[in-house]
């Protein structure tokens, strides 16, 4: 009796949890007829009974008047969220197709059966090409255990070449790398860490890497190849995205000065953030002062920026952004 009392309790919480929200009550007698279906006997009086008593125990079952009936109240994600969830998998281009779909399905078990085929609907989500290699999930976890033991990896390294006509996924090289962080970047993972050869940080795009080992070999300590430590000696990432372009390694860090068009403050806010100073020459115009790493993303953003920024400091950006656009112009077959 007892083991039949628990079955009918938990029951009675999935029914009422996937197959009623506040559009779509569950009355007493339907209660009891997909209790009966599931093999499971119960009386009305009983269900009323068991509700309380769900109710007392801290479930949030609502009852409805018009229509009369039951339904499950708050939930741990309300559905605007799970639409943002479900629309930041399904635009993300380093998740695959297949697992678009299993992670949305999940989603969807967070709430009705009706509101979980709202999120099958991509509205207002444009498709973009997805990543195919299904092996990336099992990477990620074996790269944070790596970070998380403070251990090298090794991994191959692939990257597409022309095929008949098609791009096809081929391998490039092999890597020995010591890891220090997965920072996901534009819809993508990229793993920071530091190739032996060389003195400073590389970034590793992490759904071109397949066969994925950690070794018995200690990393490298983070301190003998950057100064982005924090006060644990751990990699501070906010920091290292705020300063890093496009995911570019760069060479230095350096402060730079930028001059702006009054036009470009919204990109300029979402690039560096609030905290700088910023500072009004006039109505048109204002200044900024901020450290950033020196590399090809830092030149192609302010390109992106269509004259609207312009390079006071250091006088080596100011000529790497002037070589770019004239090797631009050049490809293109203007003259300067």
């Amino acid at each position: 009796m007892a083991g039949s009392q628990k079955q009918k309790f938990l029951a009675l919480l999935e029914i009422l949890y996937r197959y009623t929200d506040e559009d779509h009550p569950l009355s007493a007698p339907r209660l009891i007829e997909m209790l009966a279906e599931r093999g499971i006997a119960c009386e009305r009086k009983a269900i009323y009974r068991d509700i309380e008593s769900l109710t007392a125990f801290g479930f949030e079952i609502m009852q409805s008047q018009f229509p009369v009936g039951y339904y499950w109240g708050e939930r741990l994600f309300e559905m605007p969220e799970l639409r943002m969830l479900a629309d930041s998998v399904r635009a993300s281009e380093f998740i695959t197709e297949k697992k678009t779909d299993e992670m949305i399905g999940k989603l969807g078990h967070l709430t009705s059966v009706y509101l979980a085929k709202e999120l099958e609907r991509p509205e207002g989500v444009l498709g973009r090409p997805k990543n195919r290699n299904e092996g990336i999930y099992y990477s990620i976890d074996t790269l944070y255990d790596a970070i998380r033991r403070k251990k090298k990896v090794h991994f191959s390294y692939y990257r597409h070449v022309i095929r008949g006509g098609r791009a096809m996924f081929q391998k490039y090289r092999e890597f020995t790398v010591s890891p220090y962080a997965l920072l996901w970047n534009d819809g993508k993972y990229y793993l920071v860490a530091n190739y032996d050869k060389y003195d400073d940080l590389a970034h590793y795009r992490v759904d071109r890497m397949k066969q994925v080992t950690v070794l018995g070999e200690a990393a490298r300590p983070l301190s003998e190849v950057s100064a982005y430590t924090d006060d644990t000696g751990e990699f501070p990432e906010g920091e290292y995205l705020s300063r890093t372009f496009e995911m570019y390694a760069g060479c230095y860090v350096d402060y730079i000065d930028l001059r702006c068009s009054m036009g470009c403050m919204e990109h300029v806010v979402e690039r560096f953030g609030h905290d700088i100073y910023y500072s009004a020459v006039d109505e048109n115009s204002f200044t900024v002062r901020v450290k950033a790493t020196i590399n090809d993303g830092l030149v192609s953003w302010i390109l992106a920026q269509r004259g609207g920024v312009s390079v006071m400091y250091p006088p080596e950006l100011a000529d790497r952004v002037r070589l770019t656009l004239e090797g631009m112009l050049e490809a293109m077959g203007c003259e300067m």
